[in-house]
């Protein structure tokens, strides 16, 4: 994709999710007009519609939005440094290891935090697990097949310690935990807000100065060695990057595995190879994704709400199998 292209296409790809979110704060249990929805934003007042909006409607849209832009960006960070289009930001255990802290917590210890400290009791879990399997992968290099080999290990033993959980657990305590393992917003609040908010300016903005190194990954270690690019350092610190951007994203809305894996190819797929593009619109995609599942999550059965988590599965599964079907990968 040429230069001149790629502003164009961004800006479509922010149009399209600007409609999106407009879309979504008006649907719900309690519609909104797209009128009433603006006149309520500009004119806040102590009545339903303001409760209903300010309240309720867009914490969730701005979490999602927040969350699957760093869900999608860590996604494709993960994918660069394994040079493997089919990696996802839980194949370090970040999300095994939230999710086993939070059931833990929820199933095996109720009672032993506040349900304000989950979201970070989660993200210490997904970081540790993250750390203990770089530390296990790291031979003076981060290895792509190392790292995936020991990912695919911890993942099974959370899992392993997870199904534990779930099966011998409180059956009330389990229901709640796994509403929260689907992948669900119900809980979002401002709070949640600013500090997904945070979390993404700090680690996602210095990535645009990576971009020039992640196109170069592609090409293999030799050759980003010879072009200047130190391999293990640039590799560790995307790495870091893609956990806590998971990490938090996992904490606040729980597992998303597949936004990380699918949002990165509808990326190329729009975009193209060059990461100048794909990393913005990496993250655009993710957030479309997130917003898009929890808004048919909680629409399309109401007052039954599904999880986001489950819709975005259920919607982008077969997509991602047709794509990787006619898509030749590379080998």
């Amino acid at each position: 994709m040429s230069r001149r292209t790629r502003a164009p296409v961004l800006v479509i790809a922010a149009l399209a999710l600007s409609a999106l979110t407009v879309l979504a704060t008006t649907l719900g249990t309690y519609p909104l007009s797209a009128a009433q929805a603006w006149a309520t934003l500009t004119a806040p007042a102590e009545d339903l519609h303001s409760f209903v909006l300010w309240e309720l409607r867009l914490p969730r849209v701005a979490l999602a939005l927040l969350a699957g832009a760093a869900l999608g960006v860590a996604g494709l960070l993960m994918q660069a440094i394994t040079r493997n289009p089919l990696a996802a930001p839980g194949l370090i255990g970040v999300e095994g290891g939230a999710s086993v802290t939070l059931l833990v917590v929820l199933v095996a210890a109720p009672g032993l935090l506040a349900p304000a400290a989950y979201p970070f009791a989660a993200l210490i879990g997904g970081l540790a697990v993250s750390a203990v399997v770089a530390a296990l992968a790291w031979r003076g290099d981060v290895s792509p097949l190392r790292l995936i080999l020991v990912g695919i290990g911890m993942s099974a033993l959370l899992g392993a310690v997870a199904n534990l959980l779930v099966t011998y657990g409180d059956l009330d305590r389990v229901e709640s935990a796994l509403q929260w393992l689907g992948g669900s917003l119900h809980r979002a609040d401002w709070g949640q807000v600013r500090r997904q908010a945070i979390w993404l300016l700090v680690v996602g903005l210095p990535l645009l100065a990576a971009t020039r190194a992640l196109d170069v990954f592609r090409l293999g270690r030799v050759t980003a060695t010879s072009l200047g690019i130190s391999v293990p350092a640039t590799a560790g610190a995307l790495l870091v990057a893609s956990a806590v951007l998971t990490a938090v994203s996992v904490a606040h809305v729980g597992a998303m595995t597949f936004v990380g894996l699918l949002a990165p190819h509808l990326a190329r797929q729009i975009g193209g190879d060059r990461h100048a593009v794909l990393l913005p619109l990496s993250g655009l995609c993710g957030a479309a994704l997130v917003l898009a599942g929890d808004t048919l999550g909680r629409t399309l059965a109401a007052p039954l709400q599904v999880p986001a988590g489950l819709m975005i599965a259920l919607v982008g599964a077969p997509y991602l199998i047709l794509l990787l079907a006619r898509r030749r990968l590379p080998t």
